[in-house]
Parts: C-alpha cells; sequence; structure tokens
C-alpha cells in the first residue's frame, strides 16, 4: 500500500529546511575575535617538576572565502604552574641553597590551520595544528623571615596619674630570588574542540589542545579551555 501523497509531501517539506538552517546558523565572519581561559595540565616528563595551572589566551581567526572551509587562527596564550615538592627539593641540591617556592611560566604564539564538521543544529566540531614560538621562564624563591619591634609609653595627669605601656612585635615573610631563567623555543600544537552556536553570528567553545615546546629538556602540556567567539 502506498502512502498517501500529502504526508510525503509534508514531510519533506519539514525535513528540507533543517540543512538551509544549519548553514544560515554558522554564516561564518570573514574575521573572529576569541577569549578563553581554562586548566592547564602538565604531561610526561614536564609533571615531573611543574604542576597543572591556569590559563589565558586570545585568538583572531581569518576564513578567507577561497579557502573555506579552512580557517587561519593566530593565538596568544599565557599559563603559569606552580614547581612540584621533589622538583624544589632537587633544586635545593643542585644550588646549595634553599628553596622554598617555584613557578614556571610560558607565553606563546602560535599560528593554526582549523578545520570545522558539523555535527547537529547550531553544534559542530573542529580540529586544529599549528606551529609557533613559545618563552618559557623558571623563577625560584627562598622565603626570608622578618620581624619589628614596637615600644610605646605614655604619662597622663587628671584627678590621678595613670601610666601606659606596650610592647608588641610584628613577624612576617618576604622572598628573595634564588635563581630565574627564561628562553624562547619552536613548538607545534595540535587539538580538537566543539562548538556551540549563539544568536549573532557568535558561539562559545570547549577545546583542548596538546602543547609542546622542542627544547634540550622537552615541555609539554595540555590547556583544556572554555572560550567565547564573535
Amino acid at each position: 500500500m502506498n502512502p498517501n501523497p500529502a504526508l510525503k509531501y509534508t514531510a519533506l517539506a519539514l525535513l528540507l529546511p533543517f540543512p538551509c538552517l544549519a548553514q544560515a546558523q554558522w554564516a561564518d565572519k570573514t574575521t573572529n575575535i576569541e577569549f578563553s581561559a581554562g586548566y592547564s595540565a602538565t604531561a610526561g616528563s614536564t609533571s615531573n617538576y611543574l604542576d597543572g595551572g591556569l590559563m589565558v589566551g586570545a585568538a583572531i581567526e581569518l576564513s578567507p572565502a577561497l579557502l573555506k572551509p579552512f580557517v587561519f587562527r593566530f593565538n596568544l596564550n599565557y599559563s603559569r604552574y606552580d614547581a612540584t615538592i621533589g622538583y624544589l627539593d632537587q633544586a635545593s641540591q643542585a644550588l646549595n641553597q634553599e628553596v622554598d617556592t617555584g613557578t614556571g611560566s610560558v607565553l606563546s604564539g602560535t599560528a593554526n590551520i582549523l578545520y570545522r564538521i558539523p555535527i547537529a543544529y547550531g553544534i559542530r566540531a573542529y580540529g586544529l595544528a599549528g606551529i609557533g614560538a613559545y618563552y618559557t621562564r623558571i623563577e625560584l624563591d627562598q622565603v626570608l623571615p622578618f620581624g619589628a619591634y614596637g615600644y610605646g609609653c605614655g604619662f597622663g595627669c587628671g584627678s590621678g596619674y595613670g601610666y601606659d605601656y606596650g610592647f608588641g612585635y610584628d613577624y612576617g615573610f618576604a622572598e628573595a630570588q634564588v635563581a630565574a631563567h627564561g628562553v624562547t623555543n619552536f613548538g607545534w600544537d595540535a587539538g580538537v574542540g566543539i562548538e556551540f552556536a549563539l544568536p549573532d553570528r557568535r558561539s562559545w567553545f570547549v577545546e583542548a589542545r596538546y602543547e609542546h615546546v622542542t627544547a634540550q629538556g622537552p615541555l609539554s602540556y595540555v590547556p583544556i579551555e572554555v572560550g567565547f567567539r564573535f
């Protein structure tokens, strides 16, 4: 038994607009700006001397019509990490003096090629890969205690005599830099993300990348970030 032609044409009329709507939803601009923030986990041997830390980033996307569906993205990211207890102990032995705290930071500028794949209405996945320059810096500090004494004395005369005596001690800590080193190296990154459409051709995204800095002691970390694109 053949289905009712009216029902068949009604179903087609309902289904056909959705691909067009999906295309309109992702009517990307030629230039987009992005801001992001998140957590950066250290990877491989890097986790032996740096704990995970926080990151912030900004990017600009260029979508030339002739190169679609590929997109160029230029990223500027900064991440900061605390040194592990094990690394502080090793540094104390190597420098022959006490090292109490330490930080590592990475400032990177990378150029990426990005490719997006629609997976549902208003949602698309993407992959990216690129190269760039990475400025890495390590700072090691020693905590130094300091103290200050205070003494006060007062004398007053009214219906009687009064005498006031005070004595106090303020105690705190200061940091003295033991060692610091910064260097710029080249590196590469690759990652994946998922993007969700918002009105006015804006969107927000979740992204994870693997970053690898090529140096004598290679540095690897994985930023996991949430961002806004407009």
